[in-house]
């Protein structure tokens, strides 16, 4: 008897710019594609997040999908967005009751955001191009560990705090927490696994005013170096495959963060 298929649930919190969806449809759309490739057993469930539609919080509304992906957005997790604050309740609803997340660029931020963790927009500028991350904390649950990774970022908001129960898996001197987890039920990166080099170029060339034509054209520069994005991929997807139990009933989280 063949197990159940597992349900990957993507938060979809942006709209591409309109010359990008043709050839991209969505983030989440990008995600199911690279994750289909190496797992064709998955199923998907997309939720529209900026047109108000997430899944529900009731025990079993939660459970919808095994797991669910926030997808990157143009926006900050401080914008006064009507779906900004619906979200963040969500957040901390899944994590009580126990449900794996995985966060992608302002999903990172949000979920950090949300639990406890602080986001905002970094007096650094805005970080753009492959970048290297160096690994601190290596979560027992990936296997293959390695020392540093290479991603496509393209990012002006910064996790400058982690939830207290978060452990940083890697950053650098300009993203110190490029990357984090909690326990096996939340990992989140702000670099772009989904990002190729075609896609960042066609994304960033447009915001040039705001980056600065140095910063952007070393960025651009540098993507005839090659990254990590198809390692990381299959680090999301040895997540989203855990074995888990957890239920809501059994939760070990006592809502410390809404206390931070």
């Amino acid at each position: 008897m063949s197990s159940k298929p597992l349900r990957l649930g993507l938060l979809e919190t942006d709209t591409l710019y309109p010359d990008l969806v043709e050839d991209y449809v969505s983030y989440g759309t990008m995600f199911r594609q690279l994750f289909s490739a190496s797992d064709p057993d998955i199923s998907f469930q997309h939720y529209p997040v900026t047109e108000g539609v997430l899944p529900g919080t009731q025990p079993d509304e939660l459970r919808e999908c095994d797991v669910y992906l926030i997808t990157g957005s143009k926006a900050g997790v401080y914008d006064n967005l009507p779906w900004i604050a619906p979200l963040t309740d969500w957040i901390r609803r899944a994590f009580d009751a126990g449900i794996p997340m995985l966060g992608v660029c302002f999903g990172h931020q949000i979920l950090a955001h949300s639990l406890g963790g602080h986001a905002e927009k970094s007096s650094k500028g805005w970080g753009v191009g492959n970048q290297t991350m160096q690994v601190e904390h290596w979560p027992d649950f990936l296997e293959r560990p390695v020392e540093h990774y290479r991603l496509i970022y393209s990012h002006q908001d910064q996790v400058t705090r982690l939830p207290e129960m978060a452990s940083r898996l890697a950053g650098n001197d300009f993203c110190p927490n490029a990357s984090w987890f909690i326990g096996q039920q939340v990992l989140a990166f702000q670099g772009h696994p989904e990002f190729d080099a075609e896609y960042f170029q066609r994304l960033i060339t447009r915001r040039v005013d705001s980056i600065g034509e140095t910063r952007l054209q070393a960025a651009l520069d540098g993507l005839r170096d090659s990254n990590d994005s198809e390692r990381v991929i299959q680090w999301l997807l040895e997540f989203i495959r855990l074995p888990r139990s957890l239920s809501a009933e059994t939760s070990p989280h006592t809502n410390s963060w809404l206390l931070s």
